[in-house]
């Protein structure tokens, strides 16, 4: 039976009628259930939605499970306005599923005819109408709590089995524990009973070598040197014997596993500690009393807040278990405020190296760890900056280029691959290849505004002034002296080494991917080449 979409909410016209069949809910086969969801409709409309143990709300289209009982609850509180409003008598037994439902299936999908309030005047009449929506907004508000408090129901009780599956694993960790200890001992009561075997051959090999050296018979002599000869030999094999006997591998390996598994829970554990020590602490006092002071937001939502990890900048530079935990699952954001603005840069681990990608004006996704930007991005070069190249036909490709020297251009390159001023290179294409296949050939990128060469506007003033240095190799980070301030954000990467006696002015040098760099070079047309990320890697 496919039934209608139902309207999302009670009429005042129609309060007293199921919103997806109009049977009126005072009738003893169609009384009113709630969903989990909060919505409410008539028993053999909720008998007719169920399918596969699941029953999916017409209104927001939620999928429920069926309770243990095999119903949802009734609605008594719309039970008991409609019988106040009505005077009408409600049996408290509820209908037999199938055979109720069958008795209804007869019964057309029209809308009954609405009773009507007589003898009032219409003063009264619209003093009821409005008692009756506020009491349809009590209802309403009465079943988004149930809705909310069952969800958060749900989850402290998968919670709850998920505790009992830790708290099992931590006993057999126990146990385990237990029978590596066992092994320990056994394995130190081997090594102190072969110890003092070794011991007592010592002390024989001393009287032994005392007694050949009193001998004085010659008959003597040689039967002392025969015992000598035999008993050093005795004493050689089990040497031999107990050094190849210890460390038992089973046992060692054994021992190891545990001690590692152990040491990680413990370290687990002391996090948690840590937590519970500081939970009194202003910051959290601060955000517990924000999470009190907000009952408008649902029970869910600021448990999601309230579960947000704390993460400090010297857990990104351990990488700490929490913080790898969290980088894996990218949830880990810069913030960066300027004129009032905030955005987020998504840092990154990509072969064991931290990555803190360009500012987007994009949020962050939820249950997300934020920190300071400032706190992690170098204010100036030396430091690892990335550019990721890609075009069509082609997997993304990364180029990390270090920044030499501390001048207004490496700093404005910086500022352009983290886009804190606002432009960034990110998005940005390759627009042209000078001297291809000959000496000093490179290309030209950085036109943040037009993507065509005729942009890219200085963010800093004095872009010559200051050290550069030279460099004649491939891979140099430069720039052409003729380009303006109108055109000053632009670069070039050679990639190949410049004609004998040329010396270009860099502040930079590509340090990985300048295979890649060739590879776009090569690719036509050039301006399908697109910098599609860019970003500083973290203390390199």
């Amino acid at each position: 039976m496919e039934l209608p979409r139902a309207t999302p909410s009670f009429h005042d016209d129609n309060m007293e009628d199921c919103p997806v069949c109009f049977l009126t809910f005072d009738d003893i086969l169609a009384r009113p259930r709630n969903l989990p969801c909060g919505h409410t409709f008539c028993t053999p409309c909720v008998n007719a939605l169920q399918k596969d143990n699941q029953t999916t709300c017409p209104t927001c289209r939620v999928i429920h499970y069926m309770p243990e009982a095999g119903e949802f609850p009734i609605a008594y509180a719309v039970e008991t306005l409609i019988k106040r409003l009505r005077g009408a008598t409600l049996t408290s037994q509820p209908p037999t599923p199938g055979k109720d439902t069958a008795k209804l299936a007869a019964v057309p999908l029209r809308r009954f005819t609405q009773k009507r309030t007589v003898g009032l005047s219409r003063k009264a009449q619209s003093l009821l109408k409005v008692q009756e929506a506020k009491i349809l907004t009590a209802i309403r508000t009465c079943q988004e709590v149930q809705a909310q408090l069952d969800q958060y129901q749900t989850t402290l009780i998968g919670w709850g089995k998920q505790q009992q599956q830790l708290q099992d694993q931590l006993q057999a960790l126990m146990d385990q524990s237990k029978s590596a200890n066992m092994l320990v001992h056994r394995e130190e009561a081997q090594v102190a009973a072969k110890k003092l075997e070794v011991h007592q051959g010592e002390q024989q090999l001393h009287a032994l070598l005392q007694t050949l050296r009193t001998a004085a018979p010659q008959h003597e002599v040689y039967e002392v040197i025969d015992s000598a000869e035999h008993y050093t030999e005795e004493e050689s094999q089990r040497a031999e014997a107990y050094l190849r006997m210890f460390p038992d591998v089973h046992s060692i390996t054994t021992i190891t596993k545990v001690r590692k598994a152990i040491t990680a829970a413990l370290e687990v554990a002391t996090t948690v500690q840590a937590a519970q020590e500081i939970a009194g602490s202003p910051i959290s006092v601060a955000r517990d009393s924000s999470l009190a002071a907000a009952p408008s937001s649902s029970i869910m939502h600021r448990l999601e807040i309230f579960l947000t990890p704390d993460l400090k900048i010297e857990d990104l530079r351990r990488l700490t278990l929490p913080a790898t935990e969290l980088l894996e699952a990218s949830l880990v954001f810069a913030v960066h405020h300027m004129e009032g603005r905030s955005r987020h840069a998504r840092i990154s681990l990509q072969d064991n190296r931290l990555y803190l990608h360009s500012l987007r004006n994009q949020p962050p996704p939820p249950g997300a760890v934020i920190v300071q930007m400032k706190e992690l991005v170098p204010a100036c070069p030396p430091c690892l900056v990335f550019m990721d190249l890609a075009w069509p036909g082609s997997a993304r490709r990364r180029v990390l280029i270090h920044l030499t020297h501390d001048t207004p251009r490496g700093q404005q390159f910086l500022l352009l691959c983290t886009g804190q001023q606002g432009p960034s290179y990110a998005n940005t294409r390759l627009f042209k290849l000078v001297k291809e296949g000959r000496p000093g050939e490179r290309v030209w990128g950085g036109d943040y505004e037009y993507n065509n060469g005729m942009g890219g506007a200085a963010l800093l003033p004095d872009l010559d002034k200051g050290e550069y240095g030279k460099s004649t190799k491939a891979g140099g980070l430069w720039w052409w002296w003729g380009r303006g301030p109108a055109r000053g954000a632009q670069f070039t990467i050679t990639i190949n080494d410049c004609p004998k006696g040329v010396e270009r002015p860099v502040f930079g040098e590509v340090v990985e991917g300048l295979d890649s760099v060739e590879a776009a070079a090569r690719h036509r047309p050039i301006t399908e080449v697109t910098v599609v990320e860019c970003g500083v890697v973290l203390w390199n």
